[in-house]
């Protein structure tokens, strides 16, 4: 019986350590990452047996970032959202958004919380009804908390909302929004 308790603990104790890998990025490694919407929503539909691949799709806008950890729990943060369409239809066909910040995180397992601020300016063109165009910028600064888990080594999954100060050419305004879904590959 005793053989047995402890072959059943050291058996869990190897399974534990197993699994314990640090999949966590490092100093000195870059991310890229981008929306996992579409990724989700095609596991979603596969699932459910009606699954078109991903694409670049720019007509629904696209956001990309990268990462440059400067140690392993800090990291400078840049980010590019895109929209084109050449739909004739289209009041909004073209806006683009640079954004670039630092981020903070606290936890060493593969959960990782994280937090940090942003300042970020965009541009964009307006069609009117007469058919007059107008661009417009935008800028803003805010603060953001998220996390993100490692579902393996080198690829994380999260979510983070931000809060700040927002200025769209007309009005100021102190706002907050939720993220989108990231999808992180680190190098």
């Amino acid at each position: 019986m005793k053989k047995l308790i402890t072959s059943v603990c050291a058996l869990a104790l190897m399974l534990g350590t197993a699994n314990a890998q640090d999949n966590t990025p490092k100093s000195g490694d870059w991310s890229v990452g981008t929306s996992a919407a579409p990724i989700l929503n095609y596991v979603g539909n596969l699932i459910s047996g009606v699954a078109e691949s991903p694409g670049i799709d720019f007509t629904n806008g696209m956001s990309l970032s990268g990462k440059l950890f400067t140690d392993d729990m800090t990291a400078w943060r840049a980010g590019a959202d895109l929209y084109f369409t050449s739909d004739s239809n289209s009041t909004n066909p073209f806006r683009m958004g640079l954004n670039v910040g630092k981020e903070f995180r606290k936890g060493t397992s593969n959960l990782q919380g994280y937090y940090g601020y942003q300042g970020g300016l965009s541009i964009s063109s307006t069609d009117d009804l007469a058919g007059e165009t107008a661009t417009d910028f935008a800028g803003g600064v805010n603060g953001f908390v998220g996390v993100e888990y490692f579902v393996r080594a080198k690829m994380g999954i999260g979510a983070e909302y931000s809060y700040g100060l927002n200025y769209d050419g007309d009005n100021i305004s102190l706002g907050g929004a939720m993220g989108s879904l990231m999808l992180n590959l680190y190098f």
